[in-house]
């Protein structure tokens, strides 16, 4: 017989700004301009004038393919240079950026370590030394080298911040905090240094001077109501629930539309264990259109993980993908989205019309075309299935799902000519992935089978099974179409048998396998074969209803014979010669 075949949520602090590392000194530096000062300051008379014409020469050279970033080239060079000048800082500079680039940590640090030594002022060796050492994670060789380098001048801004960036990175937190206090009295109260300031406070367990930073952020930058969000967490951390909630409700009474502290509330409920209220929020939140849609994807994701988890969850995973939809409607994003939730639940023509919204709305999407083809196969909607297949196609042409789904669907549509075309094109352009050629060529094998051109079909077929040896419904199809031709008995024998032992207990794979015995003629056996079929569940099928019939008639038991040709009747869908046995009380073949 034929066959065809979250986690607890989390939502993102939008309350929460950390300044970063600010080594970026390290990042802007200056080569030496000129063979004088590429020198590194040598002893009067400690290279004669041909040494210096050959290191001029050859540090121009390096240099050079630095610039055209041939890194190999120009380590070379600079090597040759610093054999003529051992002593030259500029050399060793160059060469520990270049050993740094190349992944050379240890002659990173050699090198870089020589250039300070021989320039010790110079800050651009310096800083280039402290990217080398943050690089390779020596916090505490990066410490005094930033911290000497800060202060030599104590007036610049920069330095301090690097000093600061590298106390935190030996963990000293309250060294990081006494900088910044210092950066502050000259710049003034700023959202990133308090911001810092908090977090570093909270780091060494004194809640109370990072809620004074907030407080003083909340002073002066009053219309700021992030910095409420701010306190809320503190308090909230630190089991302050009234005091979290009524900075929340206070910003929720001066801005009412805005969505992120409506996301803070739903966390503050849902840590609370107020589940309602919690998803109330959250409501509120994904419904505002000014709400980032990043972050509402981020819950959908998280719903669409525990949803699966907790069904309970489902209406409420629906509700928000509604929410997010009719918030952005023009975003192709949020219906694909919502049309994955809608088909996961089974709700297919729900999800395709998402998936052909979102086509309208962005025909370039791939993944939709292919779930929007798979809902219409599902559905059983070729004439749907092979449009939008063609349409696919015009959009991806060397895509070959595409012409597999078309194919596919012209073979329901008895279209077989062109169902041919489309696969063979398919399979021709399809490289290294043998799940997908098989299927192009056990396709094959149904549409010349259809127009009885029967040694392409055969010949697709075991093209298929060469792509997939395991494939048990082309050996089910295959045998059973070689056993209505009567031909090749032996080789239908042999795959009947090999898919039934791969997937036991499938009444179509046993019903073949039995009408193959049949066709041999081997009727004992194969009224062995068509009771284990029916046993599995063929009794709802006519066609295997029928068979038994036929077996029986075969074995000398007539009565019994037009019995079941009887209840294949009652089934409906049995063959075209059906009513005749039944009407000749024999067999008619």
């Amino acid at each position: 017989m034929i066959t065809k075949p979250l986690i607890s949520y989390r939502f993102l602090a939008h309350w929460v700004l950390v300044l970063p590392l600010l080594l970026l000194a390290c990042k802007a530096q200056k080569s030496p301009k000129n063979p004088e000062s590429a020198q590194g300051n040598p002893a009067n008379g400690s290279l004669t004038e041909r040494e210096m014409i050959d290191f001029s020469y050859l540090f121009f050279e390096a240099n050079k393919e630095k610039i055209l970033g041939n890194v190999g080239p120009a380590i070379q060079k600079f090597n040759q240079a610093m054999r003529i000048n051992p002593r030259s800082a500029a050399v060793h500079y160059e060469l520990s950026q270049l050993y740094l680039r190349s992944g050379m940590g240890d002659q990173a640090e050699i090198s870089g370590q020589q250039a300070v030594r021989f320039d010790p002022k110079n800050k651009w060796y310096i800083l280039s030394l402290a990217e080398v050492y943050e690089a390779r994670g020596k916090n505490d060789k990066l410490l005094p080298l930033l911290k000497s380098l800060a202060e030599s001048e104590p007036n610049n801004a920069e330095y301090q911040y690097n000093m600061a960036a590298a106390y935190e990175l030996n963990r000293k937190f309250a060294e990081a905090i006494a900088v910044y206090d210092k950066i502050e009295k000259v710049s003034g109260v700023s959202e990133e240094l308090s911001v810092q300031k908090k977090t570093l406070y909270l780091q060494i367990n004194k809640p109370e001077k990072a809620i004074e930073e907030i407080e003083r952020l909340i002073k002066a930058f009053p219309e700021e109501l992030s910095y409420r969000g701010f306190l809320a967490e503190i308090y909230q951390a630190q089991g302050e629930k009234a005091k979290a909630l009524a900075e929340l409700e206070t910003i929720v009474r001066l801005d009412p539309n805005n969505p992120n502290v409506y996301f803070s509330l739903a966390e503050f409920y849902r840590q609370e264990g107020e589940k309602e209220k919690s998803f109330e929020a959250l409501k509120k939140a994904v419904a505002n259109p000014e709400a980032e849609l990043d972050l509402k994807f981020q819950l959908l994701s998280s719903y669409f993980d525990l949803s699966q988890q907790f069904p309970e969850l489902v209406p409420q995973a629906m509700e928000l993908c509604s929410l997010v939809v009719e918030s952005h409607p023009e975003s192709a994003r949020a219906r694909a989205a919502y049309g994955d939730f809608l088909y996961r639940e089974n709700k297919l023509a729900e999800a395709a019309a998402q998936y052909e919204r979102v086509l309208e709305l962005d025909p370039s999407v791939f993944g939709v075309w292919n779930q929007l083809l798979m809902i219409a196969s599902e559905q059983q909607q070729f004439e749907k299935m092979r449009d939008k297949s063609r349409q696919a196609i015009e959009l991806f042409p060397t895509s070959p799902v595409f012409f597999l789904y078309s194919g596919v669907a012209q073979i329901q549509l008895k279209q077989y000519e062109k169902a041919i075309e489309d696969l063979r094109s398919g399979a021709e352009m399809t490289v290294d992935n043998p799940a997908l050629s098989a299927q192009f060529y056990s396709s094959l094998g149904d549409s010349y089978n259809a127009i009885k051109k029967h040694t392409e079909s055969d010949e697709a077929y075991e093209k298929a099974l060469t792509f997939d040896a395991r494939n048990v419904y082309v050996m089910n199809n295959y045998a059973y179409y070689l056993s209505l031709r009567k031909t090749k008995l032996d080789r239908a024998l042999e795959l009947s048998s090999r898919a039934n032992e791969l997937q036991p207990a499938n009444a179509s794979f046993l019903d073949t396998k039995a009408w193959v015995l049949y066709q041999r003629g081997e009727y004992e056996q194969a009224e062995i074969w068509i009771d284990k079929a029916l046993e599995s569940g063929g009794m709802r099928s006519a066609t295997i209803v029928e068979h038994k019939g036929d077996i029986l008639w075969k074995r000398g038991k007539k009565i019994d014979a037009l019995d079941f040709w009887k209840r294949a009747r009652e089934i409906g869908g049995g063959s075209e010669r059906l009513e005749q046995k039944i009407n000749t009380e024999s067999l008619v073949e």
